[in-house]
């Protein structure tokens, strides 16, 4: 009886590392929160958020989402092909880059937010 509960334990041991073992990596998060800052941010192919007030943040790697909150940030982006843009609030400015002549999906609300191509 030992022995069976024994070799019950190693196998689920061993099936529970495996699948631990075998499972993708999760996509990185960057994150700004402030006002008056100037920073980069590296997505590292995941998402990326920009919150708060008058920033200046460049955004590289390839990110899939970007959303921008707040009033008056500038924000230089390089997005993935296939990606999505969200922008919220007065006055944001969102410039981005894409592979080739993909156009990443856009949502914009509030007043005066722009969101177009880098040149």
């Amino acid at each position: 009886m030992a022995d069976k509960t024994s070799s019950r334990i190693i196998a689920t041991s061993a099936a529970l590392f495996v699948s631990v073992a075998t499972m993708a990596p999760a996509h990185a998060q960057a994150v700004l929160e402030g006002t008056g800052e100037t920073s980069t941010l590296d997505c590292a192919g995941g998402k990326a958020t920009v919150t708060g007030t008058n920033n200046q943040v460049t955004v590289e790697g390839a990110c899939t989402h970007l959303t921008v909150e707040g009033s008056g940030n500038v924000v230089t982006a390089q997005m993935a092909a296939q990606s999505s843009i969200n922008v919220e609030g007065i006055s944001n400015k969102v410039s981005w880059h894409t592979p080739g002549k993909t156009s990443p999906k856009v949502s914009s609300a509030g007043v005066g937010n722009s969101v177009t191509r880098a040149r």
